[in-house]
């Protein structure tokens, strides 16, 4: 019922949407209809909430459901698309508005939800209620208490003798490159150890470059070696970004370059053939500096030939019935115990899992989200779901995710279908995805105080914590910044997505899409490669696309449908752009590249009109104009924008007519170049906002006042602020930042921005700032700081280079709630203060690129925390050796230098 369900709240919301528009509905027979589907709509979206769908199957009007459901959807942006057309274009007559088929589609409309909810009343009624079982057991909010909040090394159940072999093979004394494979079955946990090797504190400080890519069946060269040099890149900054001009070949060198002559270790996750692996093992140099390779794979014949000796491969056993039951305990309750009424039953669930640590984490997340009623009647219904008779491991697998996927609230069931659409080991953008949920309709806000993305970040962590979305990449401050799915549930996710006609994948292996292809699926994600693969999308019925594709090609794709409601191909260049979109004008999400080619008048002003858009993502091409794209002011004026996404060579033209009613919804503005925050765009335009990314070129500027940023201190809803500056003239007290940041900041980043560490008082005093990233810091002369009590109460995550820092005094006091401290390429001090190691909270110091000094402060208070009991505190050290203490503390050359020259410094 998944689809079903999304049909009906992407029309219930398209139905609230109409009424909001400019084009009011004259008709008054028109707006009782809407107010009249509303209302049913409204009805059956919570009654399915309110009910298992587990038992749907036995119903006779199933089907009738899931068609009449779809109908009603088409015919009501069908309608919508007709509004939005008229509103799109002023000049279009009143009777536009009021035709005759406008008439039909709201009455088939009405016909098709009329239906749905007799039988919804039918249901609610009678004795066929029998058939659905309230599951609020199952689809209560996940507990999100400190007591369900397990680490990956908490849940390194049964695998510690295999985690120190594999520590030995890493740290061996043998000085040759030695690859270690680890190979094992899907889902039986070889990711995970590997992962949990790899963030082993020490081995940052023994090894000079660490890196992890990931290969998958399906894999692209290129892809790898441009992961491997962004993965570089916190290591030495002039290497880590792909070049737009370099060739395969001049990758592969910089890759080789960058191990050349130091000790790395590199993670190579989920190769799948020894092609593959001849592929790659070129691009590693044996520097007889002790460096490693881990392998995960699941051939065992690619292990034994990508490995240094047989000695080092290691391959993944099943866990014991003890260790499973104890890996199920800690995935539903954390450190409490089972209550005793369920320990038997428990221990029988844990058996039937075969010893898969993938299958435990999953049922343990379906358990889990019902530990807090602690019914028997649900833990025997999963036993028994789980019985399987079957002998092949696999074919137990796919039955377990498929009960925790039937498990599932009805909430999360699209959310999760939706993860089908990315490639295989893909890495999924938190904020991307979110914004797509929004897009489609996907997230019901709870109560009104919340707005939709809070709410749909709410839903990633309900299914992180159900284990079937996993957790692949962090912020600093600890955020989701990237998730990932496991190739097993993948399947799984893929199979419910095209039974239930959600969605339609075409790649390689599905090559079905062409004009002439009557396609029942609303949502097309396609994955091709290369630029002679045109496609043509016409199919009426088509609501959303997602194109993944080689960086900035030509896609040749050409999508027509009028009820389309994303086009999300951040990677694509259409040259038939500027023709498809004036038709798409039920758009709510669009990403997309420009060129020359493809707009050569830059951003199109026609995007504008589209009266429906809320996310707009505009990247740049490798052939970008001369001089910046300029993005029209008109696009002030979409009513609906919410998020305004830009690549870093727009600029947005400064309202010169706002022409607003109230205020604009806009939540996210990044990045925008050399931009006035002038009164009337603060209080207007910038009202809501949360998230703004600004870049500034002094090169024609000499002062602050040009852009008035004195006015950034009235946005009030403002909670992330990043603000970069390039082309900075000689320094100069009359460019110094000493501007007031909005009080509402949870999230503050300076690079580049000239600000004085005398003028800290203005960021200490932010009240709510928790997350604080200062680095290239220009300024005048040598600076002492010393931070005043009662400041930075909050601040959980300092990441700073400290520039022209000569002196800093800090006690626990003036950091009361710091987390972690990250210092990158700091030259100027020579020691942490030592009030830092005893502040409490404090779990971790990472070190960029820093003085030996430095990192013997460190390690000292790493010994000090560890004397008060603060076991888990860690430092780690990245490419330190190549500083020594005896280096001036004036060093500002080794932006200029290379690396050779750098080494070579007195």
């Amino acid at each position: 019922m998944a689809a079903v369900y999304a049909a009906l709240l992407s029309a219930a919301r398209s139905l609230h949407h109409i009424l909001n528009l400019k084009q009011r509905i004259n008709d008054p027979l028109h707006k009782e209809i809407i107010l009249s589907l509303i209302e049913k709509v409204d009805f059956i979206v919570s009654f399915l909430e309110d009910y298992s769908d587990n038992n749907h199957g036995k119903l006779d009007c199933i089907g009738g459901i899931r068609k009449a459901a779809n109908e009603a959807q088409n015919f009501i942006d069908s309608y919508l698309c007709s509004v939005s057309k008229s509103d799109y274009n002023p000049s279009s007559s009143k009777a536009n508005c009021d035709a005759v088929p406008l008439d039909q589609d709201l009455n088939m409309a009405l016909e098709r939800i009329r239906f749905i909810w007799e039988d919804a009343m039918k249901i609610k009624n009678s004795d066929a209620g029998e058939y659905l079982r309230p599951v609020d057991s199952h689809s209560s909010p996940v507990d999100h208490s400190s007591a369900f909040k397990i680490t990956i090394k908490n849940m390194l159940v049964g695998f510690e003798e295999d985690l120190n072999a594999i520590k030995e093979g890493l740290y061996e004394d043998s000085a040759k490159l030695q690859v270690i494979p680890i190979v094992g079955m899907g889902g039986i946990g070889k990711t995970t150890l590997a992962r949990r090797a790899y963030e082993d504190s020490l081995f940052a400080q023994h090894f000079d470059i660490c890196a992890w890519i990931t290969v998958s069946a399906e894999y692209e060269r290129r892809e790898i070696l441009a992961e491997l040099l962004q993965s570089f890149k916190k290591y030495n900054d002039d290497y880590g970004d792909e070049q737009s001009g370099e060739s395969e070949g001049q990758l592969g060198k910089r890759v080789y370059q960058n191990l050349v002559g130091r000790r790395y270790l590199l993670v190579i996750d989920d190769i799948w053939s020894t092609k593959a692996w001849d592929d790659l093992k070129m691009l590693f140099p044996d520097n007889g500096s002790g460096s490693r390779i881990l392998l995960t794979t699941r051939l065992l014949e690619v292990g034994v030939y990508a490995g240094t000796s047989s000695t080092l491969l290691h391959q993944m056993r099943f866990l014991s019935e003890d260790q499973s039951w104890e890996l199920l305990q800690k995935k539903i309750f954390g450190h409490e115990s089972c209550p005793l009424q369920l320990v038997e039953i428990g221990q029988k669930i844990a058996r039937k899992c075969g010893g898969l640590p993938l299958m435990i984490m999953v049922v343990g997340g379906l358990l889990h989200s019902a530990a807090g009623n602690m019914k028997k009647d649900i833990w025997e219904n999963v036993l028994e779901n789980i019985s399987s008779t079957e002998p092949e491991i696999s074919q137990h697998c796919s039955k377990i995710l498929c009960l925790s996927y039937d498990q599932l609230p009805l909430r999360l069931k699209p959310c999760f279908l939706y993860v089908a659409a990315f490639p295989e080991d893909f890495k999924i953008d938190v904020s991307k995805l979110i914004k797509l949920w929004v897009a489609e309709g996907f997230i019901k806000p709870s109560d009104q105080s919340k707005c939709l993305e809070d709410v749909g970040e709410e839903y990633l962590d309900d299914l992180v914590n159900r284990s079937l979305i996993l957790a692949s990449e962090k912020e600093l401050y600890g955020k989701l910044k990237k998730v990932g799915i496991h190739d097993l549930l993948r399947d799984v996710c893929i199979t419910k997505a095209i039974e239930e006609g959600f969605l339609y994948e075409v790649s390689k292996k599905r090559k079905l899409l062409n004009k002439d292809v009557k396609n029942p699926n609303c949502r097309l994600s396609i994955h091709y490669k290369h630029s002679h693969q045109a496609k043509v999308i016409q199919n009426p019925r088509v609501r959303s696309v997602l194109v993944f594709t080689d960086r900035f090609v030509n896609t040749g794709l050409f999508v027509s449908c009028r009820r389309l409601i994303i086009l999300d191909a951040p990677d694509a260049v259409w040259l038939s752009f500027l023709d498809v979109l004036p038709r798409l004008v039920n758009l709510r999400y669009i990403a997309f590249a420009l060129d020359e080619k493809s707009s050569p008048n830059g951003f199109p002003i026609s995007m504008s009109k589209l009266p429906n858009l809320e996310t707009i993502i505009a990247l740049e091409t490798y052939i970008l104009w001369s001089t910046l794209s300029p993005v029209p002011y008109e696009i002030w004026g979409m009513p609906q924008l919410r998020h305004l996404i830009m690549g870093k060579h727009f600029r947005l033209a400064y309202p010169s007519n706002i022409g607003m009613s109230g205020e604009s919804d806009l939540r996210t503005l990044e990045t925008v170049v050399d931009f006035t925050f002038t009164e009337d765009v603060v209080k207007v335009l910038l009202v809501n906002l949360s998230k703004l990314r600004v870049k500034y070129d002094m090169k024609h500027h000499h002062n602050w006042d040009d852009f008035k940023l004195e006015n950034l201190f009235h946005l009030r809803n403002l909670k992330e602020f990043h603000a970069s500056v390039n082309n900075l003239p000689e320094s100069s007290p009359s460019i110094t930042w000493n501007h007031a940041f909005p009080i509402s900041l949870k999230m503050l980043t300076l690079r580049g921005v000239p600000f004085l560490w005398e003028n800290m008082t203005i960021i200490g005093s932010l009240p709510n700032l928790e997350v604080l990233r200062m680095t290239k810091i220009a300024g005048t002369g040598r600076s002492k700081w010393t931070p005043v009590e009662g400041q930075f109460l909050c601040l959980k995550h300092f990441h700073s280079s400290l520039d022209r820092l000569v002196s800093w005094e800090a006690e626990k006091e003036h950091f009361p709630s710091l987390e972690s401290l990250i210092l990158w390429e700091v030259y100027s001090i020579d020691e942490i203060p030592c009030g830092i190691g005893e502040i409490d909270s404090l779990q971790c110091i990472e070190l960029f690129s820093c003085y030996k000094s430095l990192v013997h402060s460190a390690e000292r208070i790493q010994e000090q925390q560890h004397e008060n009991g603060n076991e888990a505190f860690q430092v780690l050290v990245h490419n330190s050796e190549d500083y020594k203490s005896g280096l001036s503390s004036e060093f500002p050359i080794y932006k200029r230098r290379g690396w050779e020259d750098l080494l070579r410094a007195p």
